[in-house]
């Protein structure tokens, strides 16, 4: 048996990571891990903030922006804060949208006239509206930097039941359209820790390990259920674990490393 590395992962896998401790977002179909990058922007400013709305209750409004005293000084360390903020607020969320082409979004701003990212809450990490000291390059932004990535978005998950016809229990996993069956083996893990003694199989086929679901002919119907006005859960693919009797042992599970059997 070979333990690897999680590949894939589900949007309710990344949405449960969404503390200044336990960051990640999803961009353009890749998770990323900005824990350490949030703690780093984090560290930089101790002001005490004002609100730049012109009523002040307990609550602001969209438009409200934080201002402190390194704003007014024109530092970036309060820009970078403000933008970790902005971070945290959609941690374990896809921020997708935020981004074109590898760049945030851009408008014409309405005073200067200039090309500039929009950013609604709050100034962002790179050049300002208008020409300014306090510009700054930065060799790799969050939203480019490979360091942080963890995995891959699942372009749609899927539930499939596994059920051991020896012991009789069954366990449904919510799993990734494009992982491979041994990919999914490695989700089932933790419910049976002795897999390579099993052939997996649909119906009367033994599954290739190889292969995803679809291309092992286990296509996901859940759109025609809904097309027929059935639920989308009314029907959940099978897969059956037949017990082999050989009395596999399987090696030790490091997540670092690959072990063969």
């Amino acid at each position: 048996m070979i333990y690897t590395k999680q590949e894939w992962y589900t949007p309710s896998e990344v949405v449960i990571h969404n503390t200044l401790e336990d960051c990640w977002v999803s961009v353009n179909g890749f998770v990323r891990n900005l824990t350490p990058w949030l703690q780093d922007q984090w560290r930089f400013c101790k002001c005490v903030k004002r609100c730049s709305c012109a009523v002040k209750n307990w609550y602001c409004e969209d438009t409200c922006r934080e201002y402190c005293r390194c704003s007014d000084e024109g530092y970036l360390y309060c820009d970078a804060k403000t933008l970790a903020m902005i971070v945290l607020a959609y941690a374990g969320k896809d921020v997708t949208h935020w981004f074109v082409d590898g760049e945030w979004v851009h408008y014409t701003h309405p005073i200067v006239g200039s090309r500039t990212p929009f950013h609604t809450h709050g100034a962002g990490n790179r050049q300002p509206v208008v020409p300014s000291t306090r510009w700054r390059p930065l060799v790799n932004p969050w939203w480019l930097d490979d360091s942080n990535i963890v995995g891959k978005l699942t372009s749609k998950p899927r539930p499939v039941r596994i059920t051991n016809t020896l012991t009789g229990s069954s366990v449904t996993l919510e799993v990734c359209s494009e992982e491979t069956i041994h990919q999914i083996m490695m989700r089932y893990l933790p419910h049976n820790s002795h897999m390579a003694s099993y052939t997996w199989c649909h119906g009367k086929r033994v599954l290739d390990c190889t292969k995803t679901l679809e291309e092992n002919g286990i296509p996901d119907e859940r759109d025609r259920y809904l097309e027929v006005g059935l639920p989308e859960n009314v029907y959940i693919p099978n897969i059956m674990l037949y017990y082999n009797d050989d009395m596999t042992t399987d090696p030790p599970k490091h997540i670092d490393c690959d072990f063969k059997e």
